[in-house]
């Protein structure tokens, strides 16, 4: 699944629409979440024609402003399951015939009515079992290190987006490639970027799938940037078959000493967020398991030839 995101800032114009498709042809994306698209549902259908995009759930826009569309190119089974004027929540059956669940997300642009977009997130979560991936534009930005330019950004606003991520268990993915993602088209002194558009998923999609590659694309038709998520970017028969570099959690590490060890040191190392922990307490367990009970295999399966 090849996941991609943009806020277009409205899709009237031939040119917009000239890069919409230009986007489509290379990076070949099979969902499509596009935000104020500033269109009617019926308006939208001219722009899956033209697109040659087979199946879509259009959200009206309000006037000029917001209006959303996820869209699906035949051969994906998606099946959606909410939507509102922020956000647009659908399953996605993999082609390993797990399902996903998959939410374009339209942040409030309005600082003051942010917190609605988070409610909003909170009850699309609070019905979720399955694995989780979030797209979209944000309108939001977690830390300074998001932001060049300008004034420094409002920690209380900061801190509500790390708040319900963690409420959530959502984390942040960082892209392979590009940064920033929103610029204001002014020069110098004037010139600010945020990173205002992201994935994020739940912890178990990082477990699952831990070499998701994502990029930003600029864009000239819109002051937001392209996001892409490609679930199966590195499938794992790709990662490398040395047991040293991966394992799977056994309940018996549970009372080991050395395993919580080396646990606690992995995760307590420097102020990284979650899906940081996670992979470095992945890549130190990978060689402890390996040393530790690599032998103690061969041994078993030696004792077996012998018995058998």
């Amino acid at each position: 699944m090849k996941f991609m995101c943009w806020n277009c800032r409205g899709l009237g114009n031939h040119a917009k629409l000239r890069e919409l498709k230009q986007l489509l042809d290379a990076n070949s994306p099979n969902l499509i979440f596009l935000s104020e698209t500033k269109m009617t549902a019926n308006d939208f259908r001219s722009v899956q024609n033209k697109c040659r995009l087979q199946n879509r759930l259009a959200v009206n826009s309000e006037g000029r402003c917001g209006g959303l569309a996820l869209v699906w190119r035949d051969g994906m089974n998606v099946s959606i399951q909410n939507y509102f004027k922020h956000h647009i929540d659908s399953m996605v059956k993999l082609e390993n015939n797990k399902n996903i669940r998959v939410t374009g997300f339209y942040g409030h642009a309005n600082p003051n009515l942010r917190s609605n977009s988070w409610d909003i997130l909170r009850r699309v979560g609070e019905s979720i079992r399955e694995e989780w991936i979030v797209g979209g534009d944000f309108n939001a930005f977690l830390n300074d290190g998001e932001k060049e330019g300008g004034r420094r950004g409002v920690r209380a606003q900061m801190n509500e987006f790390k708040e319900v991520m963690d409420e959530l268990a959502l984390v942040d993915i960082k892209p392979d490639s590009g940064w920033f993602t929103w610029v204001n088209n002014r020069s110098g002194e004037e010139l600010i970027k945020e990173r205002l558009d992201r994935f994020i998923s739940s912890v178990s999609v990082i477990a699952n799938f831990p070499f998701i590659p994502t990029k930003v694309v600029r864009q000239t038709q819109s002051d937001h940037d392209v996001i892409i998520l490609d679930l199966w970017g590195w499938k794992p028969k790709e990662c490398p078959k040395d047991n040293r570099l991966s394992f799977k959690f056994d309940v018996c590490w549970a009372g080991d000493v050395e395993a919580k060890n080396v646990i606690e040191r992995a995760w307590n190392r420097d102020a990284i967020d979650i899906g940081e922990k996670i992979q470095r307490v992945r890549s130190a367990l990978g060689p402890w398991q390996s040393k530790k009970y690599g032998k103690l295999k061969r041994d078993m399966q030696n004792l077996e030839k012998q018995i058998n």
